[in-house]
C-alpha cells in the first residue's frame, strides 16, 4: 500500500523489502459530487478554515484574511475542480502558488506534485462557504473551527479588525484554532 502513497517507498524500505512487488494503483475517474452532505464529509477530512494574520502598512499594523482551502496530490485535481465547479464554476491556473489574484482558485504545482483549492475572498466566503456550512454542517472537530473562522469572518463584518481590540480578540480565536486547538494539546 505504501508504494501507492503520494511518495512511494524510500530507499530503505526497498533496501529492507527487496522481494516486494509493487501493484499498480488504479486510475481514479472523478464523475461528480454525489451531494451536498459530501462535500461536508470531504472538507472535514481534508480541508481547512484558517485565518491570515499578516504584517501591513495600515494604521493597526496588520491584515486579517480567511483562507477557506484543500490541498491534494496533483492526481486529484478534477475532484478539485469538482468541488470548485460546485461552489461556482472557478477558474483553473497552472503555475505557482503565488499568483497575484487569489481571490478563488485551483493552483497546480507540476514541481511539488499537488493542487490546491482556495478561496480567500473575503464576500465570496461570506456569501457562498459560510452559508453553504451552516445550512450542511460538518462533523468532528473541524467544525470547531469553523466556528471559529466564522466569529472572525463577523469581527471582520463588523469591522473590529480595524481597531487593536478587534486585532486582539481575533489572535486569541486563531491561536486556538486547528492544531492549535485545545483539544490537541
Amino acid at each position: 500500500m505504501k508504494y501507492n502513497l503520494n511518495k512511494g517507498l524510500t530507499e530503505d524500505l526497498k533496501k529492507a523489502f527487496p522481494n516486494i512487488v509493487p501493484i499498480d494503483r488504479p486510475n481514479y475517474i472523478f464523475k461528480e459530487i454525489p451531494n451536498r452532505f459530501w462535500i461536508s464529509g470531504f472538507v472535514s477530512g481534508d480541508s481547512s478554515f484558517c485565518v491570515s494574520i499578516t504584517k501591513s502598512n495600515n494604521k493597526i499594523g496588520k491584515r486579517i484574511s480567511l483562507i477557506f482551502g484543500t490541498c491534494l496530490h496533483i492526481r486529484e485535481k478534477e475532484l478539485l475542480i469538482g468541488i470548485s465547479n460546485y461552489f461556482n464554476n472557478l477558474e483553473v491556473l497552472s503555475g505557482s502558488y503565488g499568483s497575484n489574484n487569489r481571490s478563488k482558485y485551483i493552483y497546480v504545482s507540476e514541481v511539488r506534485k499537488n493542487c490546491l483549492f482556495q478561496i480567500i475572498n473575503f464576500s465570496y466566503i461570506i456569501n457562498k462557504i459560510i452559508p453553504f456550512f451552516n445550512k450542511y454542517p460538518i462533523i468532528g472537530v473541524k467544525n470547531l473551527d469553523f466556528a471559529d473562522f466564522k466569529k472572525v469572518a463577523e469581527l471582520i463584518k463588523n469591522k473590529e479588525h480595524l481597531t487593536i481590540e478587534g486585532i486582539i480578540k481575533i489572535d486569541k480565536i486563531v491561536k486556538n484554532m486547528n492544531l492549535l486547538r485545545e483539544v490537541f494539546k
